[in-house]
């Protein structure tokens, strides 16, 4: 598997699947809690494994555009079996976690109540009670373009960190 992007996001996918069973299996509130924060750990590692493993296929030098496709690919492949994962976990494998995240709702609304006042906080926590949690085809697809548009700010910032002119190359000789 030469290709960068399909190679790391499938690894990235891979570990982050597998941390995210481990949080599962050890407290499902760990893996609604954490869980979110390791995978940006882990996809922004991958990325960077991705841009430095196509920077150095081109010889040590690569354009931002290439770069860019690159890691933006990447992160594609490795958020759409991340999220695939979710929606089976949520739905077939562990149904529970909806409500145990309502619960996590809950008490953060409960722990702001000092900060917002009684009457917003039961205002909120009355507004979260009608929320729907059910992760559908709709929701995840919806969560995943949103979120891709976010993660194209990063392999661009992530691009730009690791793209490398060549100095051999004049762009006006």
């Amino acid at each position: 598997m030469g290709n960068p992007s399909v190679k790391n996001g499938l690894m990235g996918a891979g570990v982050a699947i597998i941390i995210y069973l481990i949080l599962w299996l050890i407290d499902p509130t760990s893996y609604l809690k954490f869980g979110s924060w390791i995978g940006l750990v882990i996809a922004l590692f991958f990325m960077y494994r991705a841009a430095k493993e196509a920077r150095d296929l081109n010889g040590g030098f690569i354009e931002f555009a290439e770069l860019f496709k690159v890691t933006f690919i990447m992160i594609v492949i490795m958020t759409a079996i991340t999220s695939f994962f979710a929606y089976i976990l949520f739905n077939f494998i562990d149904p529970n976690l909806i409500e145990v995240q309502k619960q996590i709702v809950t008490e953060s609304i409960e722990k702001m109540s000092g900060m917002m006042g009684e009457d917003a906080a039961a205002a909120m926590a009355e507004k979260m009670e009608e929320q729907d949690y059910n992760l559908t085809i709709g929701k995840l697809l919806q969560g995943w373009a949103i979120g891709l548009v976010l993660w194209a700010i990063a392999a661009a910032i992530m691009s730009a960190i690791m793209k490398k002119k060549n100095p051999d190359f004049n762009e006006f000789a």
